[in-house]
């Protein structure tokens, strides 16, 4: 019986009430869903089928309608409504309407969810249906958030939550079944998720922290305070029962973790000006809270990502974006037993906490916006980190008309001048000779008037002791010029010696090393001035065209996006990647044919292998077209690490056998008319190729099933992870295509011809199936895009062919750092230099 006060019928009812009121019919929302521009930026249109329609609209079969689905049918009918100038009654016009309508009605419990669902179909990983805290209501209640990118080709299955893990468990299943039972979510597995991502970022930051010398010899002692400027933060009520003055320091951190454990509501705003040591800080806290788990095990993970990525408008709820980046960056977190929905139920059920770094490298807009969707994500028991300059924060508070809840704000304190000559001399030899002496006393005694007043300046940051222990700790350099006020009249003359010389002093110091135990040297010899003039272009790309606000494009050097923003994948480049395959196959076609008959001249082989060989190049063509456009995937095709090897799948290869073997019956029956020979050759057709795609497809999902052994993304492993699962599809799925294809093909020709003549033909349809299957299937293709660029890139002399391999230097010799998959300037003020020195030619 139906029950009326369904939810999922009411929204059923509601998009159905929007279609009429947009008059438009099934069959005109189907055409027209291909044309509405989707939500998230590059992602390519999205065609609603007549049955997906019909299924969001049924009142008989209820069920949850996944979110782009709903935001593409909802976008729809806005905009045919909107341009044929029809007035929708109601709220039915209002999309902020219909994201709250959408959110309540992923609240409703999932126990009850007894219609057919359209995820009852294999599909990439939807909204997860997620257990909410013991304080969020009956224990029954899930909560569901948005979609994060798709991980493999298959989907995971709805995660429901019990109070308890069933006494018996279930009876074991056949490898090559698809499990279709729902992931339950239960207390252990969330805390072995919990433990998992820990262990993760742990490691994933000891490593970058020793790259950046963080702790060589200790933190820099840079002392924070409570903000001054009290429009920054909120009411003292709403921080504490009892709010006090804050005041640490950089190297006393555990304190600070101390006193962020005994807030109320954990949430902490870090602030100040160009190269304060803000971000530096937040590692700092995330490593010691991290390091003082043990006991602390109900906590939240903290876990950094650059705020920068964040497209509000895409993912207009925070938990969103972060299962999103946990999926990307944490891939190892599917192997626990919460499987592909592991990132969106950590993040729904308040078990991290994200270190948003950089608020300020969003533009201006972007940032008002960020601070409104923080306050609506978060709820009461919500942790947050935020850092950002002190003057775009303001900014943005103004702009938003609100702060962050709860959010304690804390800027540095100007670096005391004894301090910083004190951490700068234990940097140095214990006898360090008289021109480091002069140079020590000026930065202690803060002469900033007079000579030596530009590098008491430069030393009053951690930014510039940085920059002063790098280049003048080298074994030839001369400390006694920082003095020369002639020659640095200021402080911005002195910092831009010092970065023009950065890149050549860390050369100097860090010779190569291919040995693992040192991950502070190059893996090769580099010379300085090349490096340069490849750091500086690649700073000018991320720079320009400025924002219309001044500031910088972006902070992010994401490797799969290189190709979009240099717009590498031309229509050039695609029609030379058609005709490079169709070359291949009428070449291969040329010479087969003309060796295998004497009765079909060469001629005819080239004209035939053109024929087929325009299709295959055009079938590549049309699908390269939105390579630049696509995020890296994951495949590890390596043993370690795993239980079992690939598992057969008899299911898929029976279809696939079935489908061929009936097919070349077909064929064979039109073309040799007799029954024996089209049964012999389907029986072989499909025999041969129900073994290899059913091979093929357990090897695949084998590659793509991360370990629990996996380390956190970062540039280079989620660089190889792409290369790796473009290399296992086009072999694998290529070569199926092309037993397919050249079976077909050579069994037809060698019975209606010579066999030698066979098999020229079915080369000729194994190249053009097995090419143009191989690198037009899938939805990840960021690696060949790569590959594209870098290629253009090289040729006109601006960056190496082995881009990821100079960029694994640069990263190691100190100049960039890395935030999960992402590159960035090893600071700001580095990038804006170099991208100048770049654009005027210096």
């Amino acid at each position: 019986m139906r029950d009326d006060s369904d939810p999922r019928l009411a929204f059923a009812e509601r998009l159905r009430a929007l279609k009429d009121a947009a008059q438009i019919s099934v069959r005109g929302l189907e055409v027209a869903s291909a044309r509405t521009p989707r939500r998230r930026a590059g992602r390519p249109p999205l065609r609603l089928s007549r049955g997906t329609i019909a299924g969001m609209i049924s009142r008989t079969r209820l069920g949850r309608p996944e979110q782009e689905h709903v935001e593409v049918f909802v976008d729809t009918c806005l905009r045919v409504a909107r341009e044929s100038g029809r007035t929708l009654p109601g709220d039915l016009g209002e999309r902020q309407a219909w994201d709250a309508a959408y959110r309540e009605l992923l609240l409703w419990p999932a126990g009850r969810d007894g219609g057919r669902r359209s995820a009852d179909r294999p599909r990439a990983p939807g909204p997860a249906a997620i257990a909410a805290p013991p304080d969020a209501g009956s224990a029954g209640d899930v909560i569901r958030h948005g979609r994060g990118p798709a991980s493999g080709p298959s989907a995971a299955p709805a995660i429901r939550s019990y109070d308890s893990p069933p006494t018996t468990p279930p009876p074991p299943r056949r490898r090559w079944r698809r499990r279709t039972a729902p992931v339950m979510v239960t207390p252990d597995a969330v805390a072995v998720a919990k433990e998992v991502l820990a262990g993760l970022v742990g490691q994933q930051w000891r490593t970058e922290a020793m790259l950046r010398s963080l702790d060589d010899p200790d933190p820099i002692p840079v002392r924070w305070r409570t903000a001054g400027d009290d429009r920054l933060m909120d009411h003292p009520a709403n921080l504490a029962p009892a709010p006090s003055p804050l005041t640490v320091s950089s190297d006393d951190v555990a304190a600070l973790a101390a006193r962020f454990r005994a807030m109320r509501r954990r949430r902490l705003v870090i602030l100040g000006g160009p190269g304060t040591g803000k971000t530096t800080l937040a590692v700092q806290l995330l490593r010691e809270l991290l390091a003082t788990r043990q006991g602390h095990e109900h906590e939240p993970v903290p876990v950094l990502l650059s705020v920068a990525g964040w497209d509000a408008g895409a993912f207009p709820l925070l938990q969103d974006w972060l299962a999103a980046r946990l999926a990307q960056d944490y891939p190892a977190l599917r192997a626990t037993s919460l499987g592909a929905e592991a990132p969106a139920t950590l993040a729904a059920r308040g078990e991290i906490l994200p270190v948003l770094d950089g608020l300020d490298e969003l533009p201006t807009a972007a940032r008002a916006a960020v601070i409104t969707t923080l306050n609506r994500s978060m709820s009461g028991a919500d942790q947050l980190i935020v850092t950002g300059r002190t003057s775009d924060y303001r900014a943005a508070v103004e702009e938003a008309g609100d702060v962050l809840t709860s959010a304690l704000v804390i800027e540095p304190d100007p670096l005391d001048p004894a301090a910083a000559a004190g951490y700068l001399r234990r940097c140095l030899p214990v006898r360090p000779g008289p021109a480091w002496e002069r140079v020590l006393t000026h930065i202690g005694t803060a002469h900033q008037e007079g000579p030596g007043g530009a590098l008491a300046e430069v030393a009053a940051t951690p930014l510039g002791l940085w920059l002063l222990r790098a280049v003048y700790t080298t074994p030839h350099s001369d400390p006694a010029e920082l003095l020369d006020p002639v020659r640095f009249p200021g402080s911005a003359s002195l910092r831009a010696h010092l970065f023009d010389r950065l890149i050549a002093a860390l050369i100097d110091t860090r010779p190569p090393s291919v040995h693992p135990a040192e991950p502070f040297r190059p893996r090769r010899r580099h010379d300085p001035a090349q490096m340069r003039r490849r750091l500086g272009y690649l700073a000018h790309h991320l720079t320009h065209p400025r924002d219309a606000d001044g500031s910088p494009r972006t902070r992010d050097l994401a490797w799969w996006r290189l190709a979009h923003d240099t717009r590498a994948v031309t229509r050039t480049i695609r029609l030379a990647l058609g005709l490079v395959t169709a070359l291949v196959i009428a070449a291969v076609s040329s010479v087969g044919t003309g060796l295998a008959s004497s009765h079909s001249p060469a001629l005819a082989g080239l004209v035939y292998g053109l024929a087929f060989g325009l299709a295959a190049g055009l079938v590549i063509a049309v699908a390269a077209r939105s390579w630049p456009g696509q995020s890296p995937g994951f495949a590890d095709p390596r043993p370690r690490g795993r239980g079992s090897g690939p598992a057969f799948r008899p299911v898929r290869g029976l279809v696939a056998g079935l489908g061929a073997g009936v097919a070349m019956v077909l064929l064979m029956w039109l073309t040799v008319d007799s029954i024996a020979t089209g049964v012999i050759a389907g029986a072989v057709t499909g025999l041969s190729v129900g073994l290899a795609y059913g091979f093929a497809s357990g090897f695949t999902a084998w590659a793509e099933s991360p370990t629990p052994e996996g380390r956190a993304g970062t540039p280079q492993t989620s660089w190889r992870a792409d290369r790796a699962l473009n290399l296992v599809r086009a072999i694998t799925v290529g070569s199926t295509c092309a037993l397919t294809g050249g079976l077909a093909g050579g069994l037809g020709a060698g019975f209606t011809n010579t066999p030698a003549f066979g098999v020229a033909v079915g080369l000729c349809y194994a190249l053009t199936f097995g090419l143009a299957a191989g690198l037009a299937a899938g939805s990840h293709h960021a690696w060949m895009a790569y590959l594209i660029a870098t290629s253009r890139l090289a040729w006109r002399g601006r960056l190496p062919r082995r881009l990821m391999a100079f960029l694994d230097d640069a990263h190691r010799l100190g100049l960039l750092r890395a935030v999960g998959p992402i590159y960035q300037f090893r600071h700001a003020e580095l990038q804006d230099h170099l991208a100048a020195v770049h654009r005027f030619g210096r």
